[in-house]
């Protein structure tokens, strides 16, 4: 399947699976050289790795007699029906034999739908219940991402990201991972957790969480390109091992990552019941790490103000083909004025820059986007004017449970840096750098702020080079960071 953006390929001969999701000619699935042209039949003991994406029910452990996979599910060959929907998008549909023995009765039925003018992939994966008996399951969905250019080692440049959840099951953290990894990289910007592949292992262990926003997403730095997953979160059920994304880790031999998501558990009635579980995926140029990511697009830097130039900014990666525009709007959601037209593609990323004059009255500004024929698909970004107009981003869904103030990014820097705070409680909050001598050369912050993370810059152009000092003050709370200045 194939439009302007993207090209989806799928193979029924080896479990239906998912093989290319590229963005142009960006490819984003790893796919197993050695396995090429080989088919096998399904047999209890076999486990056969061709790469790309594939779907198994979870949880492993309660797999009829544990390891491998189930073989009809994960290569047998499916059946397929492709067809032409409303509006020039496609879909195709795959559906399993009924595998016979490690999930004894279980079929799967995969629906993959294209649509023009964007790079969204809708993955509706459907459990089938053949059995005599209810049967409790959740769906495991596995994408074996690309972490290397061809006839090089450039690991530095594949990332993932995904949400950490403040009120997490692992902790503060966020996360749980089976061993030490310099692969996991912790919170790397507020509220966001990295994994930057690594090739000196350990191999074939993953981190798992259990993120409060339905998304995961797999970068590839240098290339400046963005794949990610948006899917339901269902709070209150039960996941397999608590975990919502995992990212795994490979072997030396093949190299890949894992991105995967997994479903709650839920019981399918004998005879037929059915459950599905739906994924959108979707592709963007744009820079990491990834902040956010919506059915819009993909957010690298949030929205911003310069009060002294009237500048207002971002970065973006948009999954439409159409226009994007800023909107001021007041206390009830009425558009007082709006920026210019920017045109809008998944090929580009979208570097916001405009010199705009916030009118009085506004409360919000959001980024909307719209596709060719002018309907609205959604908003990308938005903020609150109180704090853009200070300078600041402020992030309320985060629920920091700590007060933190984040190494600056990036550092050593020229002109300006970024720098993000977490505030758990209320109160009032001094944010100031200065010199070696002690003397202060910028005040940040310097105001009441609510819970939340926030995000504010500093100019460093009119100083000279050097090591300077940021210091958070918030009640008792004090904490310092090493700023370094290289012209």
């Amino acid at each position: 399947m194939q439009n302007e953006f993207i090209t989806v390929a799928t193979v029924p001969e080896i479990g239906g699976r998912v093989m290319q999701y590229d963005l142009d000619n960006l490819p984003s699935i790893y796919i197993n050289s050695s396995e090429l042209g080989n088919t096998y039949t399904p047999s209890y003991n076999a486990y056969h790795n061709f790469g790309g994406y594939k779907t198994w029910p979870s949880p492993q452990y309660n797999w009829h007699n544990g390891w491998p996979p189930p073989p009809t599910l994960d290569f047998g060959t499916y059946t397929y029906q492709a067809d032409s929907i409303s509006g020039d998008s496609v879909s195709v549909t795959v559906t399993s034999p009924i595998e016979q023995w490690i999930a004894p009765g279980i079929q799967y039925e995969r629906k993959s739908t294209i649509y023009p003018g964007t790079s969204r992939v809708k993955m509706e994966q459907t459990m089938i219940n053949t059995g005599t008996s209810t049967a409790n399951w959740g769906m495991w969905s596995i994408i074996q991402s690309i972490v290397n250019h061809p006839n090089q080692t450039d690991y530095e440049n594949f990332w993932s990201y995904f949400p950490i959840n403040p009120n997490s099951v692992y902790g503060k953290n966020g996360v749980l991972p089976e061993v030490p990894s310099n692969a996991w990289k912790g919170e790397i910007v507020p509220g966001v957790y990295g994994v930057e592949f690594s090739p000196t292992g350990p191999y074939g262990k993953k981190v798992h969480a259990d993120p409060h926003k339905g998304w995961i997403a797999y970068a590839n730095i240098s290339d400046t390109v963005v794949f990610a997953r948006t899917f339901e979160i269902f709070e209150g059920a039960h996941y397999p091992d608590s975990a919502r994304v995992t990212v795994y880790v490979s072997s030396s031999s093949p190299t890949y990552m894992e991105v995967e998501v997994k479903s709650p558990l839920v019981d399918l009635a004998a005879g037929g019941g059915r459950y599905t579980f739906t994924e959108n995926w979707w592709t963007a140029r744009v820079r990491a790490p990834i902040l956010d990511v919506n059915s819009v697009g993909a957010i690298a830097n949030r929205l911003s103000y310069n009060s002294s130039s009237n500048i207002l900014s971002g970065i973006y990666g948009i999954f439409h083909k159409g226009t994007a525009r800023v909107k001021f709007l007041d206390e009830n959601k009425q558009v007082l004025s709006e920026g210019g037209q920017i045109t809008v593609s998944p090929l580009a990323e979208v570097k916001l820059e405009e010199a705009i004059i916030i009118p009085s009255g506004a409360k919000s500004v959001e980024v909307q986007v719209r596709n060719e024929k002018g309907d609205m698909i959604g908003v990308v970004d938005s903020a609150d004017i109180s704090l853009l107009q200070s300078g600041i981003d402020y992030n309320p869904s985060t629920h920091p449970t700590d007060y933190n103030l984040s190494h600056n990014y990036p550092n050593p820097f020229n002109p300006a840096t970024t720098i993000d705070i977490s505030i758990p409680l209320r109160g009032h909050v001094s944010l100031k750098v200065y010199d070696l001598l002690g003397r202060q050369v910028a005040e940040l912050m310097n105001q009441t702020l609510v819970p939340g993370t926030y995000k504010t810059s500093f100019d460093g152009s009119g100083l000279t080079s050097g090591v300077y000092f940021c210091c958070l003050e918030a009640g008792k709370f004090k904490a310092s960071q090493k700023l370094v200045l290289l012209k």
